[in-house]
């Protein structure tokens, strides 16, 4: 009698490869730079003969492909309509650094990851073009109309960075802590800027 498969088992097992792959890569990444990563590396750390890892993805590109896609879904970058309902320069600021220090709570592995060595080509450039451009928005949307001022920008910008945001966090503030420091910090400065252009 012929064996019997089972097709769903099968596709799972498969399914959790792909996943061990992904997360040794990310893991090496991480660790070495993704320049210092070969793939019979990430196969070792996976756990898996090197054949295994081309089987799932037939190149270096593909790989990084699937990484991206799983990062894309783990930061969920903030939309704009976060201001939605909010009036004041001084409560947009707030919103954002409150859904900046969530969101780099939640991109913890991937920032570490590009500090250890940015992602300059392949799938990485398209992606981080539309996270720039996303965030370029935020933080529009956070000055209204202090946007087109250089200054306001470049404060907003440093202010939102992830190494500045850790530093204020400094091992003893919450994420909302931080926040709310940063948002007291800036928005007084802002808010005079936007004073000033108005007389």
């Amino acid at each position: 009698m012929p064996r019997r498969y089972n097709l769903g088992k099968r596709a799972l097992e498969k399914d959790a490869t792909r996943a061990r792959i992904i997360q040794a890569a990310v893991d090496l990444y991480g660790e070495r730079g993704i320049s210092h990563t070969s793939m019979q590396q990430i196969a070792a750390k996976a756990d898996v003969a090197p054949a295994t890892v081309f089987n799932h993805f037939a190149t270096r590109a593909a790989l990084d492909e699937a990484i991206v896609d799983r990062a894309l879904a783990e930061m969920a970058a903030p939309d704009a309509d976060i201001y939605d309902g909010l009036g004041t320069l001084g409560q947009r600021v707030a919103r954002l650094a409150h859904e900046t220090g969530a969101f780099i709570d939640r991109a913890g592995t991937w920032y570490r990851m590009w500090l250890r060595e940015p992602m300059l080509e392949g799938p990485w450039i398209a992606a981080g073009a539309d996270y720039g451009a996303r965030w370029d928005r935020l933080f529009r949307g956070a000055l209204g109309g202090l946007a087109d001022d250089a200054d306001a920008m470049a404060i907003l910008r440093a202010a939102m960075d992830p190494t500045f945001f850790d530093s204020v966090r400094a091992g003893t503030r919450s994420t909302d802590e931080a926040a709310d420091l940063i948002a007291a910090a800036i928005t007084p400065w802002l808010a005079q800027t936007a004073r000033d252009r108005q007389s």
